[in-house]
């Protein structure tokens, strides 16, 4: 059974429900709300997961850690606690979660919702959804910029890249990098 997407006007007006692939298509004239999500730990290092082979946007490219769709009638932060059990087989709760901003990506037709999650988590314990995600690593800093700006990472646009970049490196422990 498909996917059906909450949906808005471009400032946020609800106007209804629409499946996912009609939210999907070339140009739908309306936006559905993704949760972004990306996890810290107190090493100061980002979690990045690559991409699974079989995806049919973006496949084997590095993506943020989360990022996943809010079904229809569900909240926002119940989609993210969802999402990062899915995708990466860790239990969280609404606590958790920062939220850090609203980006909107015109070219897909998204109103991002955007969160912060730090948490220390060993690689080894996590169950990752094989149809989504093929890899994970916690990368620092420096090494999360050079993979951000690379063409091996999944497309979003600079300021967005700047916008997290400035976040991320703000919430380390210590304020290091």
């Amino acid at each position: 059974m498909e996917e059906i997407f909450d949906v808005y006007s471009r400032d946020g007006k609800y106007l209804g429900k629409k499946a996912k692939l009609i939210c999907h298509s070339k140009n739908p004239g309306f936006y559905h709300k993704p949760v972004w999500i990306w996890i810290i730990n107190d090493e100061n290092k980002i979690l990045v997961q690559k991409r699974a082979e079989c995806k049919k946007t973006d496949p084997n490219l590095w993506d943020m850690p989360v990022a996943g769709h809010v079904l229809a009638g569900e909240t926002i932060i119940d989609g993210a606690i969802r999402e990062t059990f899915e995708e990466l087989g860790i239990e969280t709760n609404k606590e958790e979660y920062e939220f850090l901003f609203e980006y909107i990506f015109d070219e897909c037709f998204e109103i991002a919702q955007v969160y912060l999650l730090k948490k220390n988590i060993e690689i080894s314990s996590m169950k990752l959804q094989k149809n989504e995600v093929s890899e994970v690593k916690w990368v620092n800093y420096q090494e999360f910029k050079e993979i951000f700006y690379s063409s091996e990472f999944s497309y979003v646009p600079n300021d967005y890249k700047e916008k997290i970049l400035e976040i991320l490196k703000e919430n380390f422990k210590g304020g290091k990098s």
